[in-house]
């Protein structure tokens, strides 16, 4: 009569098949890189006057058919900075889909900001478009910085088969400097390239499609697989001072399309390009344009600096603040490829790498009761944004020498269930050993 130690061991092996399915369940999801966007559902409104109030956060609305919409901006705090960001997948199959983002005082103005969403290539089945804006400006009492709020409309798709779909409104307020002291801030240099050595113990990570479901990461090296006609993400924290270098190598068949129009590009948390352009002198390393063969390209992010927000400078490309950056890989402008070429799937390796450690070009942000400024391990937009913890005084010390410490109370409380189990078994195994066999 092996009955007891049978339901127990069926108990054990069902409670060990649970268990195994649910981390099955677990790796499972941790390979969906979920929804390409996200956010708060709000619509926008065609009549200016009925806008609604959006503030820090992420928004989900539908992109419009016929009329720009309307939103508000109410300003929490005179002198602070909205960042504005719009991201969609577009339809595909047309050059030139756009959206227009304008931020003015009045609904309709754009003399806060304006921006565009451009897309000059085909071939890309659902192509991952985006453009953000900012209210930032230098003069101190300029209306865009102390007008109590700022309106953002949201123009017509140039592309009619975008209309209608969703569209993922980013926004963020920035608080303004504690004491205006732009000019003090160090000016940052020009990172340089270094080639980097992807590494031996490469990992592999479900890359997301959008800004939106890209997993983070920090350095290293991450294999994936190259598609022609899409693009992947991934995300990586940064902080003040710090820049990121992300490098792609790949060795591209004979019958790759499009291979000039591989490319990898790193945005900030608002979207905003942070990338040094190298132009005529990029690195020596890169083979970007050889047909096939082993190919090697890059990008190398600005530094995180407070000058490098939003520059004025035309030779500086970058709005760049401290917190969640992406790094994209796309393969466009494959039209005019076969199917077969757009059914390649090439081994791919991206290495990261972060420079720098916060200094001295850590802004001074004024503290406002709901205003936060940027942080290193944050996407600004989806609540992971949290107010500085003030510190607290440290506790009394108890003298608890004629009394156990709890390091002994858990050894001894340990050491009585490992009795009171072992009991147990011995009782199981007699009681087998005694009802093990019939008689005849």
């Amino acid at each position: 009569m092996d009955r007891p130690l049978g339901t127990l061991t069926r108990v054990a092996v069902l409670a060990f098949a649970l268990f195994a399915c649910a981390i099955g369940a677990a790796a499972h999801a941790e390979d969906d890189p979920g929804p390409p966007l996200a956010g708060t559902q709000v619509s926008g409104t065609v009549d200016p006057a009925r806008a609604p109030d959006i503030g820090t956060g992420r928004y989900l609305d539908r992109l419009p058919a016929d009329d720009e919409v309307h939103y508000r901006l109410p300003r929490s705090e005179t002198g602070s900075t909205f960042h504005v960001a719009a991201l969609f997948v577009g339809a595909g199959d047309s050059i030139g889909e756009g959206v227009r983002l304008k931020v003015g005082t009045t609904p309709g103005d754009q003399g806060c900001g304006s921006s565009g969403v451009f897309r000059p290539t085909q071939g890309e089945p659902a192509p991952l478009l985006f453009t953000t804006v900012s209210s930032w400006t230098d003069v101190t009492d300029h209306e865009c910085a102390t007008a109590d709020a700022l309106h953002l409309s949201v123009g017509v798709p140039s592309d009619r088969a975008d209309a209608g779909r969703d569209v993922e409104i980013l926004v963020y307020e920035e608080p303004p400097l504690s004491a205006y002291a732009f000019d003090l801030l160090p000016e940052p240099e020009q990172p340089d390239w270094v080639t980097l050595t992807p590494a031996a113990n490469r990992r592999s990570v479900p890359f997301g499609t959008t800004p939106t479901n890209a997993p983070v990461v920090r350095d290293g090296s991450f294999d994936f697989e190259l598609r022609p006609g899409r693009t992947v993400a991934l995300a990586v924290p940064l902080d003040w001072d710090q820049s990121l270098q992300a490098q792609l190598d790949a060795v591209l068949p004979e019958d790759a399309p499009a291979t000039d129009r591989i490319g990898v590009d790193i945005v900030g948390p608002l979207l905003g390009t942070s990338e040094v352009s190298f132009g005529d002198g990029r690195p020596k390393d890169w083979t970007k344009g050889q047909r096939t063969g082993r190919f090697r390209t890059g990008a190398q992010s600005h530094q995180v600096a407070y000058p490098n927000r939003d520059s004025y400078d035309a030779g500086i490309n970058t709005e760049s603040l401290a917190g969640m950056h992406y790094v994209l890989i796309s393969w466009t402008g494959t039209d005019e490829a076969s199917p077969e070429a757009l059914a390649l799937r090439v081994p791919a390796t991206l290495t990261l790498a972060t420079t720098g450690e916060p200094l001295d070009g850590v802004p001074a942000y004024t503290e406002i009761n709901g205003l936060i400024g940027p942080q290193p391990g944050s996407r600004l937009v989806d609540g992971t944004l949290q107010p500085p913890v003030a510190a607290e005084p440290l506790a009394p010390r108890v003298d608890d020498s004629d009394g156990p410490t709890g390091q002994q109370l858990l050894v001894g409380g340990g050491l009585v269930l490992l009795a009171a189990l072992l009991v147990l078994l011995d009782r199981l195994r007699r009681h087998h050993t005694r009802h093990g066999k019939h008689r005849g």
